[in-house]
């Protein structure tokens, strides 16, 4: 619970935290989303098998699940500022140690522990949002946070295969990346310090009425009656395949085309462009029209469907059709993904729950992504990618049907 802020301070507050929130996300996916985007390069300069290269993407996505629900319960706890400081330096340095291991295992522990700093960054982001900005405020930031993220993605795959691979190894993908992340959050800590100086954020409040009380418990019984069961399989989903296809493409297309993999990384940058696209869209499309998010995430992730089933008939004709849409269907599920993981939790700020309630559903679409990432690899190396684009498909249909049938307790729930 927050302290009401003081009238003179809170447009100062709101104006630094709008600027710093998207920077922590930046250096967020600029610490995580490496490893995936110069996976096809390991695995073809080491001589590894998708299956083996993607164990420290999984661990990684493990730990970030599993730690998102521990993350937000310390974010509703603790002073969530403190907690993104914490991953912020515990992100920096295990993207320092990865370039010095020069072992699979010892990879995979590592980018397992940073998968646990990364969870430390959204819960807590959430809260801060939540609890100092109007409701009109938080959605304009949330897609300005997620697409902050994506342009981290662009950057790296940029930089990746135009300098660091071209004409150094993977490995300076990684230091580049931790340089990055310490200036971040040398700005975070002065930052933050300006935009709450002499306020008491984030100070626990004594309740002493009891309506207040009641109506500040989640039970239960209130989740179940939401159709939540329904958005979180959804949200697995939508993990499952914006993260999916983005972490496969480059080796899809370097398999399917027999490209090199500087060219190929290069290539899928399209797929964060559409995110980008995606992101701005939906922005829009919610602050004017969207009244109910589920109902706005079935109709997207339907459209993510289609997608996937015309990837399946026409995916081998061309690479560049084929990337277009690789790119639409995961800018698609970055839409579904703003309407479930960035909107839905604000919705439980009446509970005191919007850090734990964060992180669960940020851990889902995580629980989707790790599935995916060594699922989606697995069958590539013992089925080929024409059966990875049906499960793709599968997926989809999933996804769609669960948030259909969550539409209505949902709106229930939010009236």
């Amino acid at each position: 619970m927050t302290t009401t802020l003081t009238a003179d301070k809170k447009n100062t507050t709101v104006k630094i935290l709008s600027l710093l929130c998207p920077l922590i996300y930046f250096a967020s996916y600029m610490t995580r989303k490496n490893y995936s985007i110069v996976m096809a390069d390991i695995i073809i300069s080491e001589g590894i098998t998708n299956a083996d290269a993607s164990l420290a993407a999984t661990l990684s996505l493990i730990s970030y699940g599993v730690g998102q629900i521990i993350s937000g319960i310390l974010g509703d706890k603790f002073k969530p500022q403190n907690i993104i400081l914490c991953g912020l330096s515990l992100t920096t340095l295990m993207n320092i140690l990865m370039p010095v291991a020069d072992d699979i295992t010892l990879r995979s522990i590592i980018w397992f522990i940073n998968g646990f700093a990364q969870s430390m960054l959204w819960p807590p982001l959430v809260r801060i949002m939540a609890a100092t900005m109007d409701s009109a405020t938080y959605n304009k930031v949330c897609v300005n946070v997620n697409i902050a993220g994506i342009s981290g993605t662009i950057l790296l795959y940029i930089t990746s295969s135009a300098i660091w691979i071209k004409y150094f190894n993977w490995k300076y993908v990684f230091i580049s990346s931790a340089v990055v992340c310490a200036v971040i959050l040398v700005i975070w800590l002065i930052g933050f310090k300006k935009a709450v100086s002499g306020q008491h954020l984030f100070e626990k409040e004594k309740k002493t009425d009891k309506s207040d009380k009641q109506e500040s418990s989640l039970s239960a019984k209130k989740l179940l009656l939401s159709g939540f069961i329904f958005i979180a399989i959804a949200i697995i989903a939508q993990g499952a395949l914006r993260d999916g296809i983005t972490d496969w493409v480059p080796t899809f297309i370097i398999n399917t085309f027999n490209l090199e993999s500087s060219s190929a990384i290069l290539k899928s940058v399209l797929i964060p462009v559409f995110g980008v696209i995606s992101i701005k869209l939906v922005g829009i499309i919610n602050g004017k029209f969207v009244k109910d998010e589920v109902k706005a995430g079935a109709v997207t992730f339907g459209m993510g469907l289609l997608g996937c089933v015309l990837l399946l008939l026409i995916y081998k004709e061309n690479q560049y059709i084929t990337l277009l849409l690789s790119a639409l269907v995961t800018g698609l599920m970055h839409g579904v993904n703003f309407f479930l993981i960035c909107i839905v939790p604000a919705r439980f700020e009446k509970y005191n729950a919007v850090s734990t309630m964060s992180g669960i559903i940020n851990s889902l679409t995580y629980v989707g992504s790790a599935a995916a990432t060594y699922g989606f690899g697995a069958i590539s190396d013992n089925f080929g990618w024409n059966t990875v684009i049906i499960s793709w498909c599968v997926v989809a249909v999933i996804g769609t049907a669960c948030c259909f049938v969550a539409v209505k307790p949902w709106k229930k729930f939010i009236a």
